[in-house]
């Protein structure tokens, strides 16, 4: 009788993030993405554009990186405990570490010390793949540490 009770019967098993979910999630990356690389080409190619047209071609990939956002977070409510900690944690040293090296770039081309490839800043691709590129060193050490 108390197996009966403690056991799985309900079917309550801890969900897993399904390939259909990952595959949407990186299809609207890769849209963002492609978008970004684009319209870059895009404005490097016609600097005659008037700038209400450069900066909705520079705003394009935020539609498609509001839907991979929304995507995550769909992908984050059937993760068990474990997973949410590990993503939860991985994304807050990729907002850390993106607001500390923005924060340097803004400072150094303040003061004229500047790098030549970011006068304006990360910018929205630079913001992207920062952010990016903490998340995955972010769920490097987090699961490392739960090991």
């Amino acid at each position: 009788m108390e197996n009966a009770i403690n056991s799985d019967s309900d079917g309550c098993a801890p969900a897993r993030v399904s390939l259909k979910q990952v595959i949407k999630s990186l299809g609207w990356l890769a849209v963002t993405t492609a978008l970004y690389v684009v319209g870059l080409k895009l404005l490097k190619q016609h600097p005659e554009w008037s700038p209400g047209l450069r900066v909705a071609v520079t705003l394009t990939p935020i539609l498609p990186g509001v839907f991979y956002l929304l995507s995550l977070l769909q992908s984050f409510r059937v993760m068990d405990e474990l997973q949410r900690r590990i993503q939860l944690e991985s994304w807050v040293f990729a907002l850390a570490g993106t607001v500390v090296v923005s924060a340097i770039l803004n400072v150094l081309n303040a003061n004229g010390l500047g790098l030549a490839q970011y006068p304006h800043g990360l910018q929205i691709g630079g913001v992207y793949m920062a952010m990016f590129l903490f998340w995955s060193v972010g769920v490097f050490i987090t699961n490392l540490r739960y090991r």
